[in-house]
């Protein structure tokens, strides 16, 4: 039986088996004290987005009602916007996709008993095959619940981020499911073949946040510009809102223009 990488409390592991695997697991990311906290956040993150009347069960992708998904988290909790650009998140983006890159998506899917499991996919499937041989997106998870087979943990086809396309949906194939403790970080390469398991339980619940990066070339899943509440955008800063694309898109390219032009970047 084909086996991944185990959670690991070193970074640099973490980061090594993400290269090798096109996963990785850096347990203990959150204290236990914290990750309850961030789990509360996002319960009530979820009732407040059922309020504003964004729904968050029965999407396309879902098999069943039986999962929760909340969108637009930076409009529902300030919490969600340190956890996209936190210190131990970053340097997965960085060594996947670069230092220049692009928040897409920040979600969360909170996987009710019951719940029945999502098509194998690649986050990056949009892209035209043959992919390039590095990875153009990578999500970084954070997981508040155990990531446990019989509760539905996300499964990956070991070895896939290095096929080149998409899964074949007519074939079937073998899967690995995460192992990993609350309050650890989930990592997967863009072109990793993966789906969220299938809760067996009875009153178990799985829940995670997804904070879905890609190259600063390629248009976010979410249009910033039009999503995000004034107010948030207001209390935001300027760094922050540059990844989000939420002005022009083209914040760096403008910058390094100048540059050129004063002397200062290398033609």
């Amino acid at each position: 039986m084909t086996t991944g990488p185990a959670p690991t409390t070193s970074s640099a592991q973490a980061l090594a088996d993400l290269g090798e695997h096109g996963v990785a697991i850096l347990a203990g990311a959150l204290e236990p004290e914290a990750t309850a906290d961030v789990r509360r956040r996002l319960v009530r993150a979820a009732e407040v987005s059922e309020a504003r009347r964004f729904p968050t069960r029965n999407y396309e992708f879902d098999p069943d009602a039986n999962n929760v998904r909340v969108f637009m988290l930076f409009n529902l909790d300030p919490i969600f916007a340190e956890l996209i650009v936190h210190p131990l998140a970053l340097p997965f983006v960085h060594a996947a996709i670069g230092e220049q890159f692009s928040i897409s998506n920040f979600s969360a899917n909170i996987l009710g008993p019951g719940a029945g499991s999502m098509v194998l996919h690649a986050d990056q499937g949009y892209a035209t095959e043959p992919w390039p041989p590095v990875p153009l997106a990578v999500n970084v998870g954070w997981i508040l619940d155990d990531f446990t087979a019989e509760v539905g943990a996300t499964q990956y086809v070991a070895g896939s981020h290095l096929l080149g396309h998409n899964p074949d949906p007519e074939q079937t194939y073998e899967t690995v499911s995460v192992e990993a403790p609350a309050g650890s970080i989930m990592v997967m390469d863009g072109r990793l073949w993966h789906r969220s398991g299938v809760n067996r339980t009875a009153d178990r619940h799985r829940a995670a946040l997804f904070g879905y990066y890609v190259r600063s070339w390629i248009r976010p899943q979410v249009n910033w510009n039009a999503f995000l509440d004034p107010d948030v955008a207001a209390a935001s800063s300027s760094e922050f809102l540059d990844l989000l694309g939420y002005r022009t898109g083209y914040v760096d390219l403008i910058g390094q223009n100048r540059e050129r032009a004063a002397g200062a970047v290398p033609t």
